[in-house]
């Protein structure tokens, strides 16, 4: 099942900012139109629930939602850039269905046989913070989920460590892209 974002107030799709409490919309809502703001409640609709359609995650991106539960369709605001299934888009860094504010993210660039030989992964991976492209890398699978013959790229973000394989024949592009995600973490760092 997927889960929706955490608590709190998002758009609802009819104008007003509505609490979402981290499974389903309330009957609590604001009008941001309004001159003078102030909580209210009403239903949604008849069913209680949003309309279908393209919603403020409250995370830096849209998500589908189909009228009873969120997706993992996700679009972000056209000037994103990504790499290896990273996305940075304005303050945010996403990673499949992880997202994250990006100031203090540090991204490096390594061949798995160097991650695997210092054992920089292994520690992540006990604490359960290490992610691949298809979820959590455990300490069991952690020796299948690195091909020490490819390279990847690592984020470090918010006590999680992100691994993305970077495709054959791309290691500049990869370099490129982990200095330009440290370059913007410092710029949102002390804003």
């Amino acid at each position: 099942m997927t889960t929706g974002p955490d608590a709190g107030w998002y758009d609802d799709g009819h104008g007003k900012q509505r609490w979402w409490d981290g499974t389903r919309w309330t009957e609590q809502f604001i009008d941001l139109r309004e001159h003078d703001v102030e909580l209210r409640t009403g239903a949604l609709s008849a069913s209680g629930a949003a309309a279908a359609g393209w919603y403020d995650d409250g995370r830096g991106r849209q998500r589908w939602w189909d009228g009873s539960r969120w997706t993992d369709a996700a679009r972000f605001s056209g000037s994103e850039e990504a790499f290896a299934g990273i996305v940075v888009d304005g303050r945010w860094i996403h990673f499949g269905a992880l997202s994250e504010p990006v100031a203090g993210a540090i991204a490096s660039h390594e061949s798995g046989d160097e991650f695997l030989r210092r054992g920089r992964l292994g520690k992540p991976a006990t604490a359960r913070s290490l992610y691949g492209a298809w979820g959590q890398i455990t300490p069991r699978v952690l020796p299948k989920a690195v091909n020490p013959h490819a390279n990847y790229l690592l984020v470090e973000v918010a006590g999680q460590h992100w691994l993305a394989q970077v495709p054959p024949g791309e290691d500049a592009r990869a370099r490129q892209f982990t200095s330009w995600i440290n370059s913007v973490s410092q710029h949102y760092r002390y804003r």
